[in-house]
């Protein structure tokens, strides 16, 4: 079985390749550049570019088209795998979930598809597909990798701290007027996911207290159960590190996996943004 996710979903380069999971690329656009994440613009060039914009080539994203994810599949199925599962991207925030849909019905009998909306993105996301992809290298069913992976889409904490509001407002986030407020009086937003939708979870006025709150939120949440644990930052590892290093002794982690945000996730949120993920054993 062939694990597929998009690139909205954050994962560590080197486990995708550890586990043989397929990944498809969200598209990015810069007014009329368009590239492919991951394939032909990476992160550093990404952030290089985003210094650069303005309001006619602000970065903005699209979900992959049911063509991609057909020469995805057809490329899976011709290295000899027969059952493919796509978790992708929550249905609520992109077509991403329709995309694989309309893909999965054009290649109906040439092997067997499943398909799994993660309501959510980001490491959440990719927790998620690192767990179906263990699953099912150790000879798991798609029975019980579903099971799980519903499991765990029920039982997530995730909390994100947005540093500078111009991505949340242009992207749709937050609204011009809040965005100009919270900028005026130094409001760090902590935003969340509730039920695949991406909402406010809080504000408070200084960046100290904005990492304060996603850690305390975080073990509020958890508790001391076993967890694994996961740090995302966007363009800035020296914060994300120290995020970790706050975290960590707060929290009964089995696992940690630290790294960058998906460039989908970061052009709506913005960079210098914080992520931290826990998800129950």
């Amino acid at each position: 079985m062939r694990i597929v996710m998009d690139a909205a979903g954050d994962i560590p380069p080197a486990l995708a390749e550890e586990l043989n999971i397929s990944i498809i690329p969200v598209n990015i656009m810069f007014g009329t550049e368009e590239f492919l994440s991951g394939i032909d613009i990476d992160h550093t060039a990404f952030y290089r570019k985003v210094e650069e914009v303005d309001d006619h080539n602000f970065p903005k994203t699209s979900q992959p088209t049911p063509y991609q994810f057909e020469e995805l599949y057809k490329q899976i199925i011709a290295e000899g795998e027969d059952e493919i599962l796509t978790i992708t991207v929550s249905e609520k925030l992109s077509g991403t979930y329709a995309s694989a849909v309309a893909a999965a019905r054009a290649l109906e009998g040439q092997a067997t598809f499943h398909l799994f909306d993660s309501q959510a993105g980001a490491a959440v996301q990719g927790l998620m597909v690192v767990e179906a992809a263990r699953m099912a290298r150790d000879g798991a069913d798609i029975d019980a990798i579903m099971k799980r992976i519903t499991e765990m889409r029920s039982n997530f904490s995730v909390y994100f701290l947005i540093d500078t509001l111009e991505y949340a407002v242009k992207g749709g986030r937050v609204s011009s007027l809040r965005g100009a407020m919270a900028n005026l009086l130094n409001i760090k937003p902590i935003m969340t996911l509730d039920d695949g939708l991406i909402v406010e979870a809080g504000k408070v006025r200084t960046y100290k207290k904005a990492l304060d709150y996603i850690v305390n939120a975080t073990v509020r949440d958890m508790g001391d159960r076993p967890i694994k644990l996961a740090v995302m930052h966007a363009g800035k590892p020296e914060a994300g590190q120290a995020l970790l290093e706050k975290a960590r002794p707060l929290l009964n982690a089995s696992e940690e996996l630290f790294m960058e945000m998906a460039i989908a996730v970061a052009i709506n949120l913005g960079p210098g943004a914080l992520g931290l993920v826990a998800m129950p054993e």
